[in-house]
């Protein structure tokens, strides 16, 4: 899992692993076999509704965790309106020698190394594999609308330089009635091409995130026109296999636009 694609919350390179058969998750066997042939997660809104948080701007703070719910692979221009995401961030203890030091602010830049693993406990990165931090502005996470942006934001508060933090981002459980195998001339797939066969959209290919005619968000998972069916996923792509970061604060240094517009 390379930095970018962590940082984007983009689908996992490693996403359809979400229907292989494991104890936590149904397997995509048994998905295929529950779903026929004339099945569209376009068809019925209440089937294809993605277990999802059910606000996206609710905040709490309970046991020194804080939990909030973000769109996730949201996308305007091709009217998708993202999977719900529940972040929940947690601040381990402080080494207590560095308790006076600075803590981060609106408007300062911060830099940060982050590691990623499954719940199972899978490595995906380590802050080591980082070729350099990445950073960012206090407080300009809203600006940017992506989810792990706004749980890294509220890592760093009240960390100094060593602190660390870690950040859990679920989808909820993996609901294999989401998983479709729709004919590749079945009217949503038609309507699916011809929407997304337009210039800077990409077209219709596996990894794909499209907006079904019901309004929810699914994935394509896989697309076969020799055997002529198209895997739709209405399921979050982090559902059933929650990620979890360890954020470590590097670096904390004034913004110079605001020092030099002061």
């Amino acid at each position: 899992m390379s930095c970018s694609v962590a940082f984007s919350l983009g689908v996992p390179s490693r996403a359809p692993a979400r229907t292989r058969a494991s104890s936590a998750r149904p397997a995509r066997g048994a998905a295929l076999t529950r779903a026929s042939a004339s099945e569209t997660p376009g068809s019925d809104p209440d089937a294809a509704s993605p277990r999802s948080p059910a606000s996206s701007s609710s905040s709490s703070s309970s046991g020194g965790t804080e939990t909030f719910t973000a769109p996730m692979l949201q996308n305007v221009r091709q009217k998708v309106s993202g999977f719900e995401t529940t972040m929940a961030v947690s601040k381990l203890p402080p080494d207590p020698a560095l308790a006076d030091g600075r803590t981060p602010v609106d408007g300062d830049l911060v830099s940060i190394v982050f590691s990623a693993q499954t719940e199972e406990g899978e490595v995906l990165q380590t802050m080591d594999d980082m070729e350099e931090p990445i950073t960012f502005e206090v407080g300009g996470a809203a600006a940017v609308g992506n989810p792990l942006f706004l749980a890294f934001d509220a890592a760093v508060r009240g960390m100094v330089v060593g602190d660390e933090s870690l950040v859990n981002a679920s989808g909820g459980e993996y609901d294999p009635a989401l998983l479709f195998k729709v004919p590749t001339n079945h009217p949503e797939v038609e309507r699916l091409r011809e929407e997304l066969d337009q210039p800077g959209k990409g077209g219709l290919h596996p990894g794909a995130t499209v907006a079904l005619s019901n309004g929810n968000a699914a994935v394509i998972r896989e697309m076969d026109e020799e055997e002529g069916f198209v895997l739709i996923d209405a399921n979050h792509p982090f559902a059933g296999a929650d990620l979890q970061f360890a954020v470590k604060l590097t670096d904390i240094e004034d913004n110079p636009d605001e020092v030099e517009e002061a």
